[in-house]
């Protein structure tokens, strides 16, 4: 199904570039090991659901997100945004197991499709998505750089403070930002 599929896909690669389509994935959730995982999808399904090398490699746009499903008794803080992050780049399941190694992209990929790729899709691209001289000062302060932690860690980040328009909007217990 996937081989019909895909090749379904690279007959549109060059069409959607021409149109300036910018891909929206959300929710690595949808995999194995992750809330809300579809049982039924198959290996084969599952390995190339969310094709973010692919797309990258083809020059289109990705940009990120996380659907929030909410607490459960599994998992109290499910709407955390590094397990996409950790997902794209590790393409590990939160169990452990390798699911599609080959649409592994980069942690500056990654991070560019939280932030700077996002800002170009609603035209705030010269405002914000960046940390430069003129824009907006939005800007999270993490517990660890997300850069060049082992894989095994990226989950564990942690926000300590969050900063909009330069202003304080939140701050984590017992910092000092």
């Amino acid at each position: 199904m996937w081989s019909t599929f895909r090749l379904r896909l690279q007959s549109k690669w060059i069409a959607w570039l021409n149109l300036g389509l910018i891909i929206s994935i959300q929710d690595a959730g949808n995999y194995a090991g992750f809330p809300g995982a579809n049982p039924t999808m198959g290996k084969d399904r599952l390995e190339h659901q969310n094709p973010v090398a692919e797309f990258l490699n083809h020059k289109l746009v990705v940009i990120g997100g996380r659907d929030y499903g909410g607490p459960t008794p599994a998992e109290m803080y499910p709407n955390n945004p590094f397990i996409p992050f950790y997902f794209y780049v590790t393409r590990n399941a939160k169990d452990g197991t390798a699911v599609g190694g080959d649409e592994k992209i980069s942690r500056d990929q990654a991070l560019r499709i939280f932030t700077v790729n996002p800002a170009y899709a609603t035209f705030e691209e010269k405002v914000k998505g960046s940390i430069e001289a003129g824009k907006l000062a939005d800007f999270v302060i993490l517990s660890q750089d997300i850069m060049t932690v082992p894989d095994g860690q990226i989950l564990s980040t942690h926000p300590l403070a969050t900063y909009v328009g330069g202003r304080k909007v939140f701050a984590a217990g017992k910092t000092n930002f």
